[in-house]
């Protein structure tokens, strides 16, 4: 079962273009504010055609000249590795040891700086550091209700703030929450959310877990709660206009 997807970003550049536009930490912060920054007159002048770029967390812009870095001492492009992750993430990106929060921005790839073989590699490794935790103390018939609380723990002590508005992060939270509840005989637990969107989406785990009782190839899309948990995600994050319903008539 997977716990964590992620939908990258609708665009990126190449490597040596984006080390052309970042640079070095410093200098691209300081690119980064220079950009950001009109004064009133200029910002009034320019209100039609300039565009309202969401501030780069230095984080990202940290990651992004790590990895442009050893592109260039390895004389090498994330682009030669599209047809095989595994070779990129053995030779690059496992090497630079991100942290969680540097991956998720790397997954989400908000403000497009990431290349999609970077991209991949990051949820991968997100993916990863999950399943680790279901698979601790190697249980033979498969994670327990200890491993899922486990789980929950983690994604509520160890993910950034940035990690837990994502809807990927209540998809995770909320199908540890379905299986701790089932494995544990009904119990809840005090790591268990409140946010609607969550409840939802464990809604959702639990309707799928009855429905493939009697039709295995159900899915937890189909399911009416996760296109309910979707459009209330959607409002809390004011994109509504861009939601569609999966069941529309219109389609």
């Amino acid at each position: 079962m997977s716990f964590f997807s992620s939908s990258g970003g609708t665009y990126s550049f190449s490597n040596y273009s984006v080390a052309k536009y970042i640079g070095n930490g410093s200098s691209s912060i300081s690119t980064r504010t220079n950009q950001s920054v009109l004064s009133l007159d200029d910002e009034s002048k320019d209100k039609t055609k300039t565009p309202d770029l969401k501030p780069t967390p230095d984080t990202a812009v940290d990651a992004r000249a790590k990895l442009t870095d050893l592109y260039g001492d390895l004389d090498t492009t994330s682009s030669k590795y599209k047809d095989d992750i595994e070779a990129f993430r053995k030779d690059i990106f496992d090497d630079l040891e991100f942290d969680r929060e540097t991956l998720h921005l790397i997954a989400s790839n908000e403000n497009g700086y990431f290349s999609d073989e970077e991209i991949e590699a990051a949820k991968q490794v997100m993916q990863e550091q999950l399943d680790e935790i279901l698979k601790k103390d190697a249980p033979e018939a498969g994670p327990t209700a200890d491993n899922y609380l486990s789980l929950l723990k983690y994604l509520e002590e160890e993910t950034s703030a940035e990690e837990q508005k994502s809807f990927e992060w209540a998809e995770s939270k909320a199908s540890a929450q379905a299986a701790y509840k089932r494995l544990s005989g009904g119990k809840e637990s005090d790591l268990f959310s409140n946010d609607p969107v969550v409840n939802l989406l464990t809604k959702a785990h639990e309707d799928l877990f009855d429905l493939q009782k009697t039709n295995p190839d159900a899915k937890l899309e189909s399911m009416s709660a996760y296109d309910s948990a979707q459009y209330q995600w959607e409002r809390n994050n004011n994109s509504y206009d861009a939601y569609t319903s999966p069941d529309a008539w219109w389609k």
